[in-house]
C-alpha cells in the first residue's frame, strides 16, 4: 500500500500521485456535506474527481474541496484530496536530534537488532525490539526528538505489517502531527505516515469498524492498566467517534484523555488539538448536548492548571 509508484490501492500510481491522503467523515442528518460532479475518470482504476459542498438543509452553500473517489458499494466510497497545485519544493532544513549527546543509543542491542530485522523485512521479530528502543530514546531524547520520531514511526509500520490495524491507526494518530511540527507536512516521513494510516484504515473497513475495533482495545488497555497506550487509543477512538459522527462521545473521549495526559508532554499537545477540533464540530454542527460538552471542554482547555497549552 505504501509503493507510491504504484499506487496506494485501490488507486493506480498517476491518481496517487496527483492527490494525498484524506479520511472521509460519515455525514449525517441535514448538515453535513455531499459530493457533486463527476469527471476526469480514471481507466486504470476507475476514479473520478467529484466536488464536496457543505450542506444545510441538503442544500449545498460552500465548497469545500475537488476529491478523487472510488465506489466501494452502495453509499460506501475511498476517496483523496485532489492536489490542486503542484507542491514546490521546501528547502528546510533537517531537524537537529539530541542523539549526538547519546550516541549509544544507535549501539544497544535492541536498536541494532530491530534495524537487521527490519532490513531482512521481518517486522514481526523487529517490532518488540523497536519498542524497547522507544523507551530509551523517549527517556533520554524526549519523545518529539527527531531520532525518536523515526523509531517512533517504525513501531507504528510494525503493528500495521502485523495486522494490528487499531493500534496502528492510534500510533499513527498520535505521531503524523508531530512528524508536521519537526519535519514539516512535505517530509517523506510525514507522507509515509498519512498514507499509512490511510492503509490501516482501509483494512479495517471505515469509520464505524474502526471505532468499535478501537473501543474494544481501550477495554483492553483499561484492563492491563497500559496508562500511556490507553490514552494513545482512547485519543484514536475520540477521532474515530467524531468521523462518525457521534460528536458526544468524541468530545467525552477526548476530555478524559487530557484530564490525564501528562502535563508538558509532546503527546499532551496532539490530545488537546484533537479535543480542540472536535470542540469545533460540536459548535458548528452539533445538538444542544454536544455544545454544552463543547463548553465544558473549553473550561478545562482553558484552565491555568491544564495540561501543557495549544
Amino acid at each position: 500500500m505504501d509503493e507510491v509508484g504504484r499506487g496506494v490501492y485501490p488507486f493506480c500510481g498517476p491518481c496517487t500521485a496527483t492527490s494525498e491522503a484524506w479520511r472521509a467523515a460519515e455525514v449525517r442528518g441535514p448538515m453535513g456535506g455531499r459530493f457533486y460532479g463527476h469527471r476526469d475518470v480514471c481507466e486504470n482504476c476507475g476514479s473520478s474527481v467529484r466536488t464536496l459542498y457543505k450542506t444545510v438543509l441538503w442544500v449545498p452553500v460552500s465548497k469545500v474541496g475537488r476529491y478523487r473517489i472510488v465506489p466501494t458499494g452502495g453509499r460506501s466510497y475511498v476517496g483523496r484530496k485532489v492536489i490542486e497545485q503542484p507542491l514546490r519544493t521546501v528547502v528546510r532544513r533537517e531537524p537537529v536530534s539530541a542523539i549526538a549527546q547519546y550516541p549509544e543509543l544507535d549501539g544497544t542491542p535492541d536498536y541494532k537488532q530491530a534495524e537487521a530485522y527490519w532490513l531482512d523485512r521481518e517486522p514481526g521479530q523487529a517490532l518488540p525490539h523497536y519498542q524497547a528502543a522507544l523507551a530509551e530514546r523517549e527517556q533520554l531524547l524526549g519523545a518529539d526528538d527527531p531520532a525518536t520520531l523515526r523509531v517512533r514511526l517504525r513501531v507504528a509500520q510494525g503493528l500495521l505489517a502485523t495486522a494490528n490495524y487499531g493500534r496502528a491507526i492510534a500510533w499513527f494518530e498520535l505521531l503524523t502531527p508531530q512528524l508536521v511540527e519537526v519535519f514539516g507536512s512535505h517530509h517523506e516521513l510525514t507522507r509515509t505516515a498519512a498514507e499509512a494510516v490511510t492503509g490501516a484504515r482501509l483494512m479495517v473497513g471505515g469509520p464505524r469498524s474502526e471505532a468499535q475495533l478501537l473501543a474494544d482495545i481501550v477495554a483492553a488497555d483499561v484492563s492491563s492498566g497500559a496508562d500511556a497506550q490507553l490514552l494513545r487509543d482512547q485519543a484514536a477512538l475520540g477521532k474515530a467517534q467524531l468521523a462518525c459522527g457521534d460528536i458526544s462521545d468524541a468530545v467525552e473521549t477526548l476530555i478524559e484523555v487530557v484530564r490525564h495526559a501528562v502535563p508538558g508532554h509532546p503527546d499532551t499537545a496532539v490530545y488537546r488539538s484533537a479535543l480542540a477540533e472536535a470542540c469545533e464540530v460540536a459548535e458548528a454542527r452539533g445538538k444542544k448536548r454536544d455544545v454544552q460538552l463543547a463548553g465544558a471542554a473549553r473550561q478545562l482547555l482553558n484552565r491555568a492548571d491544564a495540561p501543557t497549552s495549544t
